[in-house]
């Protein structure tokens, strides 16, 4: 044994020794900067060139009226970067306050159903496909339960930074047998928590309140059955749920733009506490007039600043959607897996790596689409939905609502429950909202769309222009608005090893001048 112990030292000695070692060569190998080239890279007196512009020093002090300018561009950039930060935040908050507002009997702890057009139209990146129920709970008082029947339920929890710590239902670590979810928050009383039980499972999330999603999947018959199977209550409250139909009520659920950004931003940190990794955003706030516990009174200077801010920071957000740049996303023919990708490049549920919490890429997923969990964002061939995107037709040309296009999709997609591509309008990320038009009120195709035809060899076409839909192919046409940007997202749910490494061939979009090549 004690052999053992002075192995096991001389071990740990040799590594501290090594480590040293290399922390001390790679010191050693930074070049130390002369004063001659540290005096020629900042004038004494004169210009200082950047790319935002120039500035004037004296004798090394900011010249008269310089630092009015560097404050400026200090507070702009700050604004633009704050804008990208609080893109997941702002979009939950809307999200809530939206449903709190348009319908009297809203509150936490409801389930609303969803499966209208326009009770869709405003979710950033909705399907079709599925009946969805969802709504948001606070933990504050007590810890929230969530009680999910055996069933056909795709689902997940999300705090308000759209961290999603779980699947619920059949991509969930039940499988779709049952779940009982225990959510405690950061403020919820420990006596509010339920002892530890076999079949429950305790989730601790980072915000007060939180988001429940079930896809209801199935006849409509089954979807009744089960969802008034769901219990959803706080910890000490009879087991009930409530269930309440949207109406078919747009509301819009997409982050505000200008100063409204800045407003919903401001009730937001005031509903939720305060994070470790958050406390210097907090204080670029305060520099512009917003902080917790205060009034929203920003100056006019201020309001500005914030208006301009959130101008550019939604054009950083659609660089970052529409021309990607992080790697290990891109995949065949510039389809983009929407979650997922290698290493923090691709948004995770966690939004954490090792040595970094991601940050481009959440507000680049947080601005085009809504909610993550591990099931979306760490893919299991098979337990998993797949996402996938695409901004430009094959000859590298966006994607506009004036032209005809056909999307060819390969035979046998690689899709355990359903597949499915769906049609967004660029502006809001929101489902095309082409109700006027003679085949409106639809944008979707796939597996599950009624009266869908497939061609001879076993692949489909999917239409998609201004006019109406060529005869007989209504249920594979979509109608696009001329004088706006659209984009497509394919869905697989249940998605197969071959979806995720090139095996299966995904779509190509080709502009055409019409569809009597294709519709016979």
């Amino acid at each position: 044994m004690r052999l053992t112990r002075i192995i096991h030292l001389a071990v740990a000695v040799s590594v501290v020794i090594t480590s040293v070692s290399n922390l001390q060569a790679q010191q050693g190998d930074i070049p130390q900067q002369s004063e001659e080239e540290f005096q020629s890279l900042m004038p004494i007196t004169g210009t200082v060139e950047t790319f935002f512009g120039d500035f004037q020093l004296d004798h090394s002090f900011p010249a008269v009226g310089e630092a009015d300018k560097i404050y400026d561009l200090m507070d702009h950039q700050r604004a633009t970067q704050l804008y990208l930060w609080g893109l997941p935040l702002v979009g939950m908050t809307r999200w809530h306050q939206g449903y709190v507002q348009a319908y009297e009997d809203y509150d936490y702890n409801t389930l609303l159903s969803v499966k209208r057009y326009n009770e869709r139209r405003g979710v950033l990146t909705a399907n079709e496909s599925t009946h969805y129920f969802w709504g948001f709970g606070n933990t504050s008082d007590a810890a929230m339960i969530l009680e999910i029947p055996e069933g056909l339920a795709v689902g997940m929890i999300n705090d308000m930074w759209q961290q999603g710590p779980t699947d619920l239902g059949v991509f969930g670590p039940h499988a779709g047998s049952g779940d009982r979810l225990v959510i405690v928050g950061p403020n919820t009383p420990a006596d509010k928590i339920p002892e530890p039980a076999d079949g429950q499972d305790i989730h601790r999330i980072d915000t007060n309140q939180v988001y429940y999603l079930m896809r209801m999947l199935g006849k409509p018959e089954d979807v009744e059955k089960a969802i008034n199977e769901v219990r959803i209550y706080n910890y000490g409250q009879e087991p009930t749920v409530h269930i309440l139909d949207a109406g078919d009520k747009f509301v819009a659920m997409y982050q505000p733009r200008g100063l409204a950004f800045w407003e919903m931003l401001h009730l937001a940190i005031n509903n939720e506490v305060v994070q470790e990794r958050d406390r210097h955003f907090m204080y670029w706030l305060k520099t512009l007039g917003i902080e917790k516990g205060r009034p929203f009174e920003p100056t006019e200077r201020q309001r500005k600043i914030l208006e301009d801010g959130a101008r550019t920071g939604e054009l950083m957000a659609k660089a970052l959607v529409y021309n990607e740049r992080l790697d290990g996303v891109l995949r065949q023919n510039n389809w983009r897996m929407i979650l997922g990708g290698k290493r923090g490049e691709g948004i995770k549920y966690t939004q954490r790596t090792r040595y970094y919490d991601i940050f481009d890429p959440r507000a680049r997923y947080c601005y085009e689409a809504v909610t993550t969990s591990p099931a979306m964002t760490v893919p299991t061939p098979g337990k998993a939905q797949a996402y996938i995107g695409k901004f430009e037709d094959e000859d590298g040309e966006r994607l506009q609502g004036g032209n005809n296009y056909v999307i060819r999709i390969e035979k046998d997609v690689p899709a355990e429950l359903f597949w499915s591509i769906v049609i967004y309008d660029t502006d809001t990320r929101c489902l095309i909202d082409n109700r006027d038009g003679a085949a409106g009120g639809k944008a979707t195709m796939g597996s599950t769309t009624p009266g869908l035809r497939q061609n001879e060899d076993g692949s489909y076409y999917m239409f998609l222009g201004p006019d109406a839909p060529p005869k007989g192919w209504e249920a594979n046409h979509v109608q696009t608005v001329p004088g706006r940007g659209w984009f497509p997202y394919m869905r697989a749910y249940g998605a197969q090893a071959e979806f995720f490494n090139d095996e299966y061939k995904f779509p190509t979009v080709n502009k055409v001048e019409n569809f009597d090549n294709f519709a016979n």
